[in-house]
């Protein structure tokens, strides 16, 4: 591959693993409008551990206190029970994943079924949004987050693997049809995504080992520089997602995957 082909989908990884406009799907999509071969599982392991890294720096501090409250249930209650909980609701997607995604591969990449699914979660988010802000009740913590309500956004979190839904964007509307802030339920978006993260991109990474290439299309500088631009393109990622969601919502991403929906089934 080309050293810009590298740089292109590193950003666009970057960016779209954690704004709710899908990952997949420009993943699916960069290929066809730029011309170029797939990248392959090497690359893809290597831009979902970037995006993973990205999680693990700023989200440092909450993810060290769920780690150490995960195995001290009597001196931190409520943060076991979140850390409990958020390993719970990770397995619908982890299964569905495992045993689902090379059907999904197969049979739900075209561009069509793309354009369809961006814009059927588009209307969903809309409700989401409109949910929230006609809901005059006091936000609910995260901590204080039932198990029921977890789950549902675990088992939202599953239909992500579906391209064209976006991981972020399905389980931030699943926390504020449970009745957490915008904010909150970004940030418990974050959260809950980073074991399926990890599990994505070692799962790829472990095909790759197992069937590796019979003629590399990338070298190890091509890979590392995947690595470093996914990083740092997620960490300003999340930073936007945060404060753009805090101040308007989700419109503007939504805004932009009808456009995009609309683009797509007029073109393909």
């Amino acid at each position: 591959m080309e050293f810009y082909q590298i740089i292109l989908l590193s950003v666009i990884q970057g960016l779209t693993e954690f704004l709710p406009i899908s990952s997949s799907g420009h993943l699916i999509l960069t290929p066809l409008i730029f011309n170029f071969e797939d990248q392959g599982m090497a690359l893809d392991a290597i831009l979902h551990l970037g995006t993973l890294l990205a999680i693990i720096i700023f989200f440092r501090k909450e993810l060290t206190g769920l780690a150490k409250g995960l195995f001290a249930p009597k001196k931190s209650p409520e943060t076991h029970h979140l850390a409990r909980c958020i390993i719970i609701a990770s397995f619908p997607a982890g299964l569905i994943g495992l045993f689902g995604e090379s059907w999904i591969e197969a049979n739900l990449r075209s561009p069509a079924f793309l354009g369809y699914n961006l814009f059927f979660w588009s209307l969903i988010f809309i409700m989401a949004d409109r949910h929230r802000s006609k809901n005059n009740n006091t936000p609910k913590e995260l901590n204080r987050l039932s198990l029921r309500q977890i789950l549902f956004i675990g088992c939202a979190q599953a239909i992500a693997l579906l391209p064209g839904t976006s991981r972020s964007g399905i389980t931030i509307a699943a926390g504020l049809f449970s009745n957490l802030s915008h904010t909150s339920a970004t940030r418990f978006s974050f959260l809950l995504g980073t074991p399926i993260i990890f599990a994505a991109g070692m799962h790829k990474l472990l095909q790759f080992i197992t069937h590796p290439p019979a003629e590399p299309i990338y070298s190890n500088l091509h890979l590392l520089t995947g690595l470093g631009i996914s990083f740092l393109v997620g960490l300003l990622a999340i930073q936007l997602l945060l404060k753009i969601v805090a101040k308007v919502g989700l419109l503007p991403f939504i805004i932009y995957r009808i456009i995009l929906a609309g683009g797509l089934l007029l073109y393909f």
